[in-house]
């Protein structure tokens, strides 16, 4: 467990000289969404970079991926700070979310589209369940770059996204969604809400 936690801690430090400040990154995405109490729906727990944000501002999430193993991961990196109980983490396909219409105050998806192997079916489920914002954050050119030689260390090559973030932003305005985008150093953030009642 401590190994794994370690590996996970030298990565983070990896990325960061190259560039990449992973957890900055993350509370830029909450500072910018505004997240607060209510229910969280993360699409796509990777290495738990995020549930780890929103748990340590004691907010309850519950957090789904299609990886076992990552989600393994991130339930030792959440159980080691002890942020674990705020944490509910669950083996889900993000193309049909077993969820309910407006379901959740907050969906958040961070580096997640590009691996999507239909975004477009994500992005209509992720717009589904949320009643509050839907919050995306992915890779700008930069973090792809970065991203690219992190992979490469590790002997094989990052996924490229079928779709791009002015793509994203093109489909959520046409299912009807109010979006703005911030920009940062790695990545860009969208926001996406309904229109206000007229």
């Amino acid at each position: 467990m401590n190994n794994l936690i370690e590996q996970d801690r030298d990565r983070l430090k990896l990325f960061k000289r190259y560039g990449y400040d992973i957890p900055g990154a993350r509370k830029f995405i909450l500072t910018k969404a505004k997240i607060s109490e209510g229910r969280i729906l993360e699409i796509g727990t990777g290495r738990g970079h995020m549930a780890v944000v929103l748990a340590k501002n004691g907010l309850k999430v519950i957090s789904i991926d299609m990886d076992k193993k990552a989600q393994r991961a991130a339930k030792l990196k959440l159980k080691s700070l002890k942020l674990d109980k705020y944490v509910l983490l669950k083996n889900m396909n993000a193309e049909k979310l077993r969820y309910k219409d407006n379901s959740f105050d907050y969906v958040v998806s961070v580096n997640f589209i590009h691996h999507a192997k239909n975004p477009a079916k994500c992005l209509k489920e992720m717009a589904r369940v949320m009643k509050g914002k839907l919050i995306i954050a992915d890779l700008n050119k930069r973090g792809e770059r970065i991203m690219e030689k992190m992979h490469a260390l590790d002997g094989h090559k990052h996924m490229v996204s079928k779709m791009s973030l002015p793509d994203v932003k093109e489909y959520l305005e046409k299912a009807g969604l109010v979006v703005k985008i911030y920009k940062d150093i790695c990545q860009a953030v969208i926001i996406a809400k309904r229109h206000p009642a007229l």
